[in-house]
């Protein structure tokens, strides 16, 4: 029996193109990520059960020949609880490129190519931005607003380019849904929109429909005052190590972080990972002491300088004049599963209403988690080369 149009399409998805996507995601969308171990048995339904453990035994201790042996006291466990969050990356294709694969699932491969390299791209680039976030999505702030020329200049633009789709609320109030930014300003911070009805000074800026919904990067675990739905104030002991450096990087500087990061909590640093300002702050600094730069090569193929036998890789997305010393160890990617195709009803690919295309989601319920805060140390204010 001849091979249709939509069975060559999804046979071409799931077996010639999901196998890449999931590598591309999984192992290069961020040298950091890349590090983390992927954890699918401590999700429990949809949500992440993780055991942070912390103090230390009270059953040791020292006493007389025939005096009482020392009380046994285990290590304090506190479960952490919270929900997978949901990462959907959408494609749509038009019937005429449906048609065209009719005859096999290879024609079709060649066709679609373009368009999953695009969304894979783009959402490699979402989870390397998320993963220094808190959760909330917030992208900037916006100051100034120019109605007439629909113009808002912004804190940060860091995170926008032309084409993608911004929210815009006051407080919790959403004020303008879905504009489409036309054109970015870096140097001027300028985002252009294809609306700026309502919008005024000192609102926020999400991504289109993220808002409360994005990954629990590194700034809720060195800075949330409520982490994994636990009180911090209430648990000294969930707390991260955040150093202001004020100037220089120096090597000092960096062992000092490791040695806290072994005195508070155990932990074995063994990752820093910065902003590209910061890395080469610390080239800088071998290269007036006349060092050779070495290099190290990390899991997935990542590259990244060597400081005392540990990787040191920059993230596009790092905040400036930050340095974040890690135990890979005590990170993981907590995933309900791999990513897949959205597969219900039997199909991977559906119509959409109202338009001669069909659309297809990759999807993966997963969130990032961190065992032992403690034990990671954040040094900001570091001087930028």
């Amino acid at each position: 029996m001849a091979i249709t149009g939509i069975q060559a399409a999804s046979e071409a998805l799931k077996s010639y193109f999901l196998p890449s996507l999931r590598y591309q995601l999984n192992e290069q969308a961020s040298p950091t990520l890349t590090q983390f171990e992927r954890d699918s048995q401590s999700v429990v339904g949809k949500d992440i059960v993780m055991a942070l453990r912390y103090g230390r035994s009270g059953g040791v201790g020292m006493r007389l020949d025939t005096g009482d042996l020392p009380e046994a006291n285990s290590r304090k466990t506190r479960q952490a609880k919270w929900e997978t969050k949901n990462v959907f990356a959408r494609i749509m294709l038009s019937d005429k490129v449906i048609r065209a694969s009719r005859s096999n699932v290879g024609a079709f491969a060649n066709l679609l190519e373009q368009e999953l390299e695009d969304a894979q791209n783009d959402a490699k680039d979402m989870l390397s931005r998320q993963l220094f976030g808190d959760g909330s999505g917030l992208l900037a702030t916006v100051q100034a607003v120019d109605a007439t020329n629909k113009k808002i200049t912004v804190d940060n633009v860091d995170y926008f380019a032309e084409g993608q789709f911004i929210d815009i609320y006051n407080g919790d109030a959403l004020v303008l849904q879905k504009a489409e930014i036309l054109g970015v300003d870096p140097e001027a911070r300028v985002l252009t929109l294809s609306d700026v009805t309502g919008v005024l000074a000192n609102h926020s800026v999400y991504m289109y429909g993220n808002k409360g919904l994005e990954l629990t990067g590194f700034k809720a675990v060195f800075q949330a005052p409520v982490l994994y739905g636990i009180d911090r104030a209430q648990n000294p002991w969930l707390k991260a190590r955040r150093i202001n450096v004020n100037g220089e990087i120096s090597e000092v500087v960096i062992q000092q972080a490791i040695d806290l990061a072994n005195k508070d909590a155990g932990s074995n640093t063994n990752l820093l990972v910065c902003s590209f300002g910061v890395r080469r702050a610390y080239q800088y600094l071998l290269s007036a002491q006349k060092r050779q730069v070495n290099t190290l090569e990390l899991r997935g193929g990542w590259k990244a300088l060597e400081y005392n036998g540990i990787g040191l890789v920059p993230e596009k997305y790092c905040p400036a004049g930050t340095m974040f010393c890690l135990d890979s160890n005590d990170w993981k990617m907590y995933e309900m599963a791999d990513w897949d195709w959205l597969d219900e009803g039997g199909g991977i690919l559906h119509p959409v209403s109202g338009k001669a295309a069909f659309e297809a989601v990759l999807v993966k319920y997963c969130d990032l988690g961190c065992q032992k805060p403690r034990g990671q140390v954040e040094l900001y204010g570091i001087t930028e080369h």
